[in-house]
């Protein structure tokens, strides 16, 4: 995401633009299924090989081939293993529990279930971790002491 930051660090405002991220699945069917009907993304567009999603305000888009398979490798962060490479989304505290109970709901395992990091400092926040149907990295976090908008 682009940020604009004022000259006076004191006055600081982060002006946010969305992000298109294409990544790749094994099967859109799944793909389909995880991030529209257990996270909650709304389907754009849709072909036999292709789903594009809102992804929290920006554009995600999946491409199917066949023979993918996600491989994570794990990176010490705040104590914790989490699979990296990884996307994600900073969204409000209201929205991310709606999608983690939609996760517990789909019985969705959570590589890292929700909770909330780096407590006491001023970039708190709650993330949790999950992998799609192809092995995907995804984590959400809700600042709770900034704005989503502003975290830069």
């Amino acid at each position: 995401m682009e940020a604009t930051v004022m000259e006076n660090p004191d006055e600081r405002v982060a002006t946010l633009a969305p992000v298109r991220l294409s990544i790749l699945c094994n099967n859109t069917t799944e793909s389909r299924r995880f991030y529209g009907n257990i996270l909650g993304c709304q389907e754009r567009r849709a072909t036999p090989t292709s789903v594009s999603v809102d992804w929290f305000g920006s554009q995600l888009t999946i491409h199917q081939l066949d023979s993918y398979n996600a491989k994570t490798m794990l990176r010490e962060v705040e104590g914790d293993d989490v699979p990296a490479p990884h996307f994600g989304a900073i969204i409000g505290e209201n929205q991310f529990f709606q999608v983690a109970s939609r996760l517990k709901e789909a019985g969705w395992p959570f590589v890292i279930p929700p909770y909330k990091q780096c407590r006491g400092e001023d970039l708190e926040h709650w993330i949790l971790v999950v992998l799609d149907p192809s092995g995907n990295a995804i984590a959400l976090k809700s600042f709770t002491k900034v704005p989503a908008e502003s975290w830069a």
